[in-house]
């Protein structure tokens, strides 16, 4: 087959890869935004790759201690929530070499002055400061070698994330236009609008890891936790449970909570607990949420008691990507004049 046969043929094949860096255990915002899409692309797509970022956990982590534990939370909770493993490739990141080969090749077509110029190296920069380190800088190389390793047509993002993608479509074309036409220019696949999950503590701020506890339902929260979190969640000094995020954000980001675990709306919900107080609704909310998430914490415990079975999909899935990888990079050392020993 000709090498631009090759292109169409890559380029008319819908790959997709995602990935998450293993950082710890995923929460709502996860749970309502991350994952549904990721089942959506399992759906649509030719060939899905799911990465486990681990390598790119590096970046910050000053302490690797548990990494591998939180790779197989990741691992775990992908699972619990649907991934399959028949139809999806699940892998850990570091188990594929050549991920870190493509990216040195791609960081001879990578101009500092631009990497420098990438707002989430600024961000990242003041955030973790011990930390100001040439894989943080190059964090764009590596994402654009994820990418085009497996000659990814599509990529799923959120419309912030945009200019992360577009650094790794200009890598593309700079590398292409260096040594030949080899990777299709990936496209963002622009995540379906959600409602943002913010802090149960704080509703002027998302909901995140890294904030208190108490700030976040966690996916492997148990029962009585996730019962104890909304019952300190803070509301306002009114009364009237009604959604209106300007004026009332902590109970309208708890209405939204609500009709996504129900699937009901928030008209219905409003109408449901008018007259009623804060703590009768919030007590409902966390039956609603304990009930929805039981499938997902009972497939997760039968994943949990059985590591050496999940070790078993990655390595697997890291198998399938190694095949597609080896390919990628035989094109590559062609096209970039390696000699053939």
């Amino acid at each position: 087959m000709k090498k631009e046969d090759k292109i169409k043929e890559a380029e008319s094949k819908n790959i997709i890869l995602t990935g998450m860096r293993p950082t710890g255990v995923l929460h709502l915002g996860h749970y309502f935004g991350v994952v549904p899409e990721i089942l959506r692309m399992q759906k649509i797509a030719d060939t899905l790759l799911v990465m486990i970022a681990d390598v790119h956990a590096l970046t910050t982590l000053e302490d690797s201690a548990n990494l591998k534990k939180n790779s197989l939370i990741l691992a775990n909770t992908y699972l619990a929530s649907g991934i399959d493993p028949e139809k999806s490739i699940i892998f850990t990141q570091s188990q594929v070499p050549e991920h870190a080969e493509l990216s040195i090749l791609l960081s001879m077509v990578s101009p500092v002055p631009m990497l420098e110029l990438n707002p989430t190296y600024k961000e990242m920069r003041e955030d973790h400061p011990k930390n100001n380190n040439l894989g943080l800088l190059a964090y764009p190389v590596m994402q654009a070698a994820d990418i085009l390793l497996y000659k990814a047509t599509g990529v799923p993002i959120g419309k912030d994330q945009l200019p992360h993608l577009e650094l790794a479509r200009e890598i593309a074309r700079r590398f292409n236009a260096r040594v030949g036409k080899i990777f299709p220019v990936p496209k963002p696949l622009i995540q379906e609008e959600t409602k943002k999950i913010l802090s149960l503590q704080n509703p002027e701020k998302k909901m995140s890891k890294s904030h208190e506890e108490k700030s976040r339902i966690s996916l492997l929260d148990s029962p009585d936790m996730i019962r104890s979190k909304f019952k300190v969640a803070v509301t306002d000094s009114e009364t009237e449970i009604g959604f209106d995020e300007e004026n009332k954000p902590a109970i309208s980001n708890l209405l939204t909570i609500y009709s996504l675990f129900s699937g009901r709306s928030i008209a219905e919900l409003e109408k449901e607990y008018e007259g009623k107080n804060y703590a009768v609704f919030k007590k409902d909310l966390a039956e609603v949420a304990v009930e929805s998430l039981s499938p997902f914490h009972e497939k997760y415990k039968e994943l949990e008691a059985d590591p050496e079975r999940v070790k078993s999909i990655l390595r697997n899935g890291a198998q399938k990507a190694r095949e597609i990888a080896a390919k990628t990079m035989a094109e590559v050392q062609e096209k970039v004049g390696f000699l053939d020993c």
